[in-house]
């Protein structure tokens, strides 16, 4: 590859790197936040009112299931809102980093290869 293809190579990974990191420190509105939680407590607070009157004495059940359904769906949003830290359920960069580097130096022929990290679950 010339010269001139290798830097251009570096500044489009730079370029990507930067948009990724933009979207890392990109925090979520407290108000969506909150909208979303405030909006599932008050739909399944609101819901059996609406149902009683057609399933009857079925309505805690069904009224159960959706509120478990809505609040499982919150609480997996809010644990991937930030895929890029150190928690146990975080991608596990610093493995795939250093997956990158070992073949990046296999490719360059060099023989100092550092040890393969595993992901911590």
């Amino acid at each position: 590859m010339p010269r001139g293809g290798a830097r251009a190579h570096d500044l489009g990974h730079a370029r990507r790197q930067h948009r990724c990191e933009r979207i890392r420190n990109t925090p979520i509105p407290l108000s969506y936040t909150l909208l979303l939680h405030r909006s599932a407590y008050l739909y399944c607070f609101l819901l059996p009112f609406g149902l009683v009157d057609t399933i009857g004495y079925m309505t805690p059940f069904l009224t159960a299931i959706v509120a478990y359904t809505f609040f499982g769906l919150d609480a997996l949003g809010d644990g991937i809102e930030e895929p890029c830290g150190t928690a146990a359920n975080d991608l596990p960069l610093d493995a795939l980093s250093r997956t990158i580097e070992i073949d990046l130096r296999e490719i360059l022929g060099d023989d100092g290869t550092p040890p393969l990290l595993q992901p911590i679950h």
